[in-house]
């Protein structure tokens, strides 16, 4: 967890590309007016079982895609897409060190 006292989750909301940080937990990504891409740090210096959570909002109409750190993998591709246009959807990622793992999609 990386809320403030260590008993929630930080939630951040974007409408535009970001990277996630340390003290990110959940994102939530709203795209009204372009393509998102929400880019994973760098999995070296990611502590190993790190979990992000990137939920799509429901009135997202473009695409809302999480990218590898340069050319890093989630489950052995390069990107993974974040539900489908116009409808609400996510992905819960976690790194083992090497590379990201997507353990739950919505």
């Amino acid at each position: 967890m990386s809320g403030l006292d260590n008993t929630s989750y930080t939630v951040r909301t974007v409408a535009a590309t970001t990277t996630l940080t340390n003290t990110d937990s959940l994102l939530v990504v709203a795209a009204p007016t372009a393509n998102v891409t929400v880019n994973l740090p760098a999995v070296a210096t990611t502590q190993p079982g790190r979990m992000y959570m990137i939920k799509r909002d429901a009135t997202a109409t473009f695409t809302v895609t999480l990218d590898g750190n340069a050319s890093e993998t989630i489950n052995g591709a390069t990107t993974a897409a974040v539900g489908a246009a116009g409808t609400a959807g996510s992905l819960v990622v976690v790194s083992d060190g090497t590379q990201w793992h997507i353990v739950a999609n919505a």
